[in-house]
C-alpha cells in the first residue's frame, strides 16, 4: 500500500508543479501581453503628441511667416505710395521749372529789345548833337520851334530814363528768376535721389517678399499642410465677413440716384480687364472636392487700377492673411464685393465710392507668385457667383 500511497502522492504533487507552472507561463505570458499593449499605447501616445507638435510648429512657423510678409507688404505699399507721391512732385517741380524757363526766355527777349531801344536813343541823341541842341536854345529867331525842341529832348529823356529803368527791373528779375531757377533744379536734384532711393527699397522689399514666398511655400509642401492652410484661410475670411456683417452700421445711401444692387445682376462691369484664370465653384488644387474656389481670380498687368463695381462704402482697407492688401466694399442690402492681392490701395476704410471708380491697383500681395486679382461678391456670408453679375 505504501508505494501505491508514494505514487499517488507523487502523482498528486506533479499535478500541482504542472498546474503551478502553467499558472505561471499564462501569468507571465498575461503581464507580457499587458505589457506589449502599455508600450504600444506609449508609442501611439508618442506619436500623437509628435504629430501635434509637428502641427503647432507649423503652424506657428505658418503665422510667423504671414506676419513677415504682412509686415513686407506694408512696407512695400508704403514704398509705393511714396514714390507715387515724388513721381508727382517731380513732375510738378518740372512743369514750374519749364515755366520758369519759358519766363526767363520771355525776358531775355524783353531785355534785348529795350538794349536795342536805347541804343537807338543813344545814337539819334549823339546825331543830334549836343551842339545843335545849344545851337536851338539859342536860337531867338524861332521861340515856337525851340520850345517844341526842347519838348521833344524832355520827352524822350523820360522815356529813355523809364526804360533805363525798366532795364534795370528786368535785370533784376531775370536774377531772380535764375537763382529760383537754380533752387528748384536743386529741390528736383534731391527729389530724384529720395526717389532712386525709395525705388532701391521697394525692389528690396519685393525680392525678401520672394524669399518669403518661397520659404513659406517650401514648408506647407513639407509639412503636407496645404489643405488645412487653404482652410484656416476660408475660415478666417468667413469670421472676417461675420465680425464685418455685426458691427456695422446701417449703411446710408451716398446718392439717392444710385441703382439698388440687387437690381444689377448680369450688369456690372468687371474690376479690371484680364483673364479668369480660376473660376467660380471650381475645385482647388488640393484634392479635397469639398474645398472649391469662391471667388474668381483675373490675371492682370501689374499696377493696372481695380475698380469698384458699384456704387458703396468701403468698410475694410488693409492687409488680410492670405489674399494680401484687400478690399472690401458694403452695397447695401448686405451685398459686398472683395478685391484681393492688391499692389496698391487707393482708398481708406469709411470712403464712398461710385461704380468704376478707380480704388487700387493690381498685385501679387498675401503670397502670390503670379499678377492677378481675387474678386468675390457675398450676400452676408455666402459668395455668390460673381460671372453672373459682371460683364465683359
Amino acid at each position: 500500500m505504501t508505494p501505491h500511497f508514494v505514487d499517488t502522492t507523487n502523482s498528486f504533487i506533479c499535478s500541482i508543479f504542472l498546474a503551478s507552472c502553467f499558472i505561471s507561463n499564462a501569468t507571465i505570458a498575461a503581464n507580457n501581453s499587458y505589457s506589449e499593449k502599455a508600450i504600444a499605447l506609449q508609442n501611439i501616445q508618442k506619436r500623437i503628441k509628435e504629430i501635434e507638435l509637428r502641427i503647432k510648429s507649423a503652424q506657428d512657423e505658418t503665422n510667423k511667416s504671414q506676419q513677415e510678409l504682412r509686415d513686407n507688404e506694408i512696407n512695400t505699399t508704403e514704398t509705393l505710395t511714396d514714390l507715387h507721391i515724388i513721381n508727382a512732385k517731380i513732375s510738378e517741380k518740372k512743369s514750374k521749372l519749364e515755366e520758369m524757363l519759358f519766363e526767363q526766355a520771355e525776358h531775355d527777349a524783353a531785355l534785348k529789345e529795350e538794349k536795342e531801344k536805347l541804343i537807338d536813343q543813344i545814337r539819334a541823341a549823339y546825331q543830334i548833337g549836343h551842339n545843335d541842341y545849344l545851337r536851338l536854345i539859342l536860337n531867338q529867331e524861332h521861340p515856337a520851334l525851340v520850345r517844341r525842341v526842347l519838348a521833344y529832348y524832355d520827352y524822350h529823356n523820360r522815356i529813355r530814363s523809364e526804360r533805363i529803368e525798366q532795364f534795370k527791373e528786368s535785370l533784376i528779375s531775370l536774377e531772380k528768376i535764375q537763382s529760383a531757377i537754380k533752387d528748384e533744379s536743386v529741390k528736383l536734384e534731391e527729389l530724384k535721389l529720395k526717389h532712386k532711393t525709395k525705388l532701391s527699397d521697394f525692389h528690396e522689399f519685393r525680392a525678401t517678399r520672394r524669399d518669403i514666398n518661397i520659404r513659406l511655400a517650401k514648408y506647407i509642401e513639407e509639412q503636407g499642410i496645404k489643405l488645412q492652410i487653404q482652410q484656416e484661410n476660408e475660415r478666417q475670411l468667413r469670421i472676417l465677413f461675420q465680425g464685418l456683417k455685426k458691427n456695422k452700421v446701417v449703411t446710408k445711401e451716398v446718392f439717392k440716384e444710385a441703382p439698388r444692387f440687387n437690381t444689377l445682376k448680369g450688369k456690372l462691369n468687371w474690376p479690371v480687364k484680364g483673364t479668369l484664370s480660376k473660376e467660380y465653384g471650381a475645385n482647388k488644387k488640393s484634392g479635397d472636392l469639398n474645398l472649391k474656389w469662391q471667388g474668381v481670380l483675373i490675371n492682370a498687368e501689374m499696377g493696372a487700377k481695380v475698380t469698384a463695381i458699384s456704387s458703396g462704402e468701403i468698410i475694410f482697407a488693409e492687409w488680410f492673411r492670405h489674399l494680401g492688401l484687400l478690399i472690401i466694399i458694403d452695397h447695401g442690402d448686405s451685398f459686398m464685393s472683395l478685391y484681393g492681392h492688391n499692389q496698391n490701395i487707393l482708398k481708406n476704410m469709411g470712403d464712398w465710392v461710385l461704380a468704376d471708380e478707380a480704388i487700387a491697383t493690381v498685385g501679387d500681395s498675401g503670397g502670390q507668385s503670379d499678377t492677378a486679382l481675387y474678386f468675390e461678391i457675398r450676400k452676408g456670408t455666402e459668395p455668390i457667383n460673381p460671372s453672373h453679375w459682371c460683364k465683359w
